[in-house]
């Protein structure tokens, strides 16, 4: 009783502590080396180089471990200073400004297992490919109340997939955060510990990959802490049941993280392959974690554009263009990408391949990476979803429809509506400015409008390509201007506007969604191809679609092909971008090799 009181006095330490995982190929054997676990940031040149660091062994012959302090300290002049000095009137008044972090890592080990505790910006010093994922999350759903949670990042797999952190002004259960159990994939939570674990995990816990946590110890009692904090992690206890109902956080394990090698190994080779066919219609980047974007300038590929060109946003199209054309997958692993912050701190630097995001199927399951680690989607959610999208109801190609070759989707709705001119109405780029000065609202591409009872008039929607944010965007559209028409009188008058513009009967004061279809119409590939969407499409469609329907639309699709002449002359277009971009790659070859010589 004496030493445990005798511990609560020690000043409280926040400690941030990452597993590392078991090193299998590692030349060190069953540890990681420094020269393993240290990150190699790249330079200048885009060559990995190593960290330097003061190396401090801790206790009688390193019995507590190694502390690494990165060096020389970190000092930067911060942003404003650019701004402010030049009409600033006496000399020296700014120059000796400088923001400094200190960078350090704490490495021990502690029952067969290697641990690495940051400190200040430590966490940017570790290799990422060392470290164990999601083990400060295991630690904190086996370790804290259901029912005292402060806040869930959460990652929701959708069309445009979407990173969220929700927190409550007081801990609550986790029901109160509306997960949604075939969608969502939990990124990080913080919550109270459970009173018999508070003495050894102090009282509040962070899970991500890494555990956060402040405690009362001093350094001899940080072994105990990780020993606990490691059988904490193995235990599942989140997956056991209650009363015989599923537990509250057995939803994490809807999307299952994959770690077979030989299925890892399949899957990156098919990412591969896709990033080298330029096929990004289910693969884009992402910042792999959430970002205060109040604090961002912008983006860099390489460490050469820090100087010169900043991007205001990621594309995986500019990430492919910094590449060498000898560019491989382990490229893009030890590639950085610079998120460049402002008010002079350091750019923030994350792997390319921990930024991309991607479907792949593999074996008739649906794999996604996300943040550097694959997923393999439950069945059932799965199967739920392609069964909604088979059963949806295809509108036949027949005219007034052609097939596309034509300059943009304005001009192939024109073409549509002047082929059947007293039937078909073209609202395409009409908006209507509704619910605030900023919002504008399309009904529709085109209208089709019906006198039969028995022959629902058709709002047409129509897109070319089958990008996730593409479809994102067609649904929505769809779904909301749908829904204005059946619930905002003030909308109707104004899409009648329209109509009499062009000799077409108005809809009625109050439309009735059952006399109306959605059509969904999709121009992507030559005639004769099925119709396929990405799988978060698919979920965004079915989401869309039962709304609509629950208003009592009918929801349709339709396929609209490219004519084989626009698909020959695209592919001729990109056979010649690609023979200027490797015009370009060999000749920028030449001049680093003659500047190298030189």
């Amino acid at each position: 009783m004496a030493e445990r009181t005798a511990e609560k006095r020690h000043k409280k330490v926040s400690l941030n502590t990452f597993l590392l995982k078991k090193p299998a190929g590692s030349a060190s054997g069953k540890f990681w080396s420094e020269r393993e676990f240290l990150a190699k940031p790249l330079d200048q040149d885009g060559r990995p180089r190593k960290i330097d660091v003061d190396e401090y062994s801790l206790g009688d012959k390193g019995k507590f471990g190694t502390l690494y302090v990165r060096k020389p300290l970190s000092e930067s002049t911060p942003e404003w200073v650019g701004f402010i000095a030049p009409q600033i009137s006496r000399s020296g008044g700014l120059e000796g400004l400088k923001n400094k972090s200190v960078s350090a890592l704490l490495v021990t080990t502690v029952k067969g297992r290697q641990f690495a505790v940051a400190f200040g910006h430590g966490r940017y010093m570790l290799d990422a490919e060392c470290i164990e994922t999601r083990f400060g999350i295991r630690v904190a759903l086996n370790s804290i109340s259901p029912d005292k949670i402060a806040s869930i990042d959460r990652q929701t797999f959708e069309a445009t997939p979407r990173i969220s952190r929700t927190q409550a002004l007081r801990a609550t259960s986790v029901a109160e955060y509306e997960i949604n159990e075939q969608q969502d994939l939990l990124r990080g939570l913080v919550g109270f510990t459970l009173n018999e674990y508070k003495d050894d995990l102090g009282e509040v816990l962070a899970g991500m990959d890494s555990l956060k946590a402040s405690v009362g110890i001093d350094l001899p009692k940080l072994g105990k802490f990780l020993e606990v904090a490691l059988k904490r992690s193995l235990a599942g206890d989140y997956r056991k049941t209650d009363n015989g109902q599923a537990g509250a956080f057995a939803w994490v394990d809807n999307l299952e993280s994959v770690d077979r090698p030989d299925i890892l190994d399949e899957l990156d080779k098919m990412l591969w392959k896709l990033f080298e066919s330029d096929d990004f219609s289910t693969m884009w980047l992402a910042i792999p974690e959430i970002v205060n974007w109040e604090d961002v300038t912008g983006f860099c590929y390489t460490r050469g554009e820090l100087e010169s060109s900043i991007h205001a946003a990621l594309d995986i199209k500019d990430l492919k263009k910094s590449l060498r054309s000898n560019a491989t997958l382990d490229t893009l692993r030890h590639r950085a990408i610079h998120m460049v912050l402002a008010s002079g701190v350091p750019p923030r630097v994350y792997s390319a391949y921990k930024c991309l995001y991607a479907e792949v199927r593999y074996n008739k399951a649906l794999y996604i990476l996300n943040a550097g680690n694959w997923y393999c989607v439950d069945s059932s959610f799965k199967n739920l979803v392609d069964k909604y999208f088979d059963n949806t109801l295809r509108r036949n190609f027949d005219k007034p429809f052609v097939e596309y070759e034509h300059d943009g989707e304005g001009k192939y709705n024109e073409a549509v509506a002047a082929n059947l001119p007293r039937k078909y109405a073209m609202l395409d780029r009409k908006l209507i400015s509704f619910g605030g000065k900023s919002s504008k609202i399309e009904v529709c591409d085109l209208y089709a409008a019906s006198s039969s009872r028995t022959e629902r008039s058709q709002l047409i929607h129509v897109k070319r390509g089958r990008s996730s944010a593409t479809l994102s965007h067609l649904f929505a559209q769809g779904l909301v201007s749908s829904t204005l028409l059946v619930s905002e009188p003030g909308f109707v008058v104004e899409v009648n506007k329209q109509l009499v513009k062009q000799n077409f009967a108005k809809f009625p004061a109050k439309p009735i969604g059952s006399r109306y279809e959605v059509v969904f119409a999709i121009i992507d590939g030559p005639s004769g191809a099925k119709l396929d969407l990405p799988f978060f499409s698919k979920v965004n469609l079915r989401v869309c679609g039962r709304r609509l329907q629950n208003f009592g639309f009918t929801v349709s699709l339709m396929h609209i092909p490219e004519s084989a002449k626009f698909l020959a002359e695209a592919r001729k277009r990109k056979a010649k971008k690609q023979a200027v971009a490797k015009v370009a790659a060999k000749a920028a070859v030449r001049r680093v090799t003659r500047a190298r010589k030189s």
